[in-house]
């Protein structure tokens, strides 16, 4: 080998030290997974992927050809996987503090949106995420955690039976003192707040509209909260009031267009 070829594998050598560094062994072993290699196996992979990466050559001499080829691959999903891990917690937030939880905005093949809450204190977490890319879905954009409000009042899904309910940016909140057919119709009896970036703002009704004005959701100028705590339980509901979540605009704001007559009958 030339001079230059040695220098060309020193290089090498290190950045693929580099590369083994960020490859996390629940990682590795969630991707063999994946492929159905047994769990033993990619274990067994990923030592060795550290012993290479370490300089410890010599323990490779009796592997095939093969063997090296898959366990770099999964090394590259796995760091993939890592990739995505960064992008999700370096997501920019709105408040200093910020929360374990996010809400993870899904659209499938078909164009459709779905959501889902995650802890990004758990690893599971990451994994998830990458079992639906993987299974198709398309990771559209990411909302913080932004407040806690007391559960007390609230009367949407909580199965978990918490006692305050994480409020994500840009979530819809629907307050009533009697339960309305319709946000649109009973407008009077109903108030819309959204919150995003870092504040709570009153959603404003127009008749044959609903609450968005030029594509964007109608906000009223003369109302806006800064989050704080205990701020909406104490600023926007009352005693008498209920309230769940609508949606989150984030996917999509058609839950805030009133569809014309003639469509809803």
């Amino acid at each position: 080998m030339k001079t230059e070829e040695y220098v060309n594998t020193i290089k090498n050598m290190q950045a693929f030290s580099n590369f083994v560094e960020h490859i996390y062994p629940d990682q590795y072993k969630f991707v063999c997974q994946q492929h159905d290699i047994p769990e033993r196996k990619a274990m067994n992979m990923y030592s060795y992927l550290r012993k290479i990466a370490s300089g410890q050559y010599w323990c490779i001499n009796d592997k095939p050809e093969d063997y090296f080829y898959t366990m770099v691959s999964m090394a590259q999903e796995a760091h993939k996987l890592q990739v995505l891990n960064s992008l999700i917690k370096n997501a920019p937030a709105n408040d200093r503090d910020r929360k374990s939880n996010i809400l993870a905005i899904f659209i499938n093949k078909e164009g459709e949106y779905s959501q889902q809450e995650f802890d990004l204190q758990w690893q599971a977490a990451f994994i998830e995420i990458a079992e639906m890319i993987k299974n198709g879905y398309k990771l559209a954009t990411i909302a913080h955690q932004v407040d806690n409000v007391d559960a007390m009042d609230y009367v949407g899904e909580n199965d978990g039976k918490k006692s305050y309910i994480p409020i994500f940016d840009g979530d819809v909140l629907l307050c009533y003192v009697g339960k309305p057919e319709s946000w649109f119709s009973d407008c009077e009896n109903s108030g819309l707040y959204l919150c995003k970036n870092g504040v709570y703002y009153r959603l404003v009704y127009t008749p044959g509209k609903g609450y968005v004005r030029h594509g964007k959701p109608d906000t009223d100028e003369d109302f806006e909260l800064d989050i704080e705590e205990k701020a909406f339980g104490s600023y926007v509901m009352t005693l008498s009031q209920k309230w769940y979540k609508l949606g989150n605009i984030h996917a999509g704001i058609g839950f805030l267009i009133e569809k014309p007559k003639s469509n809803e009958e």
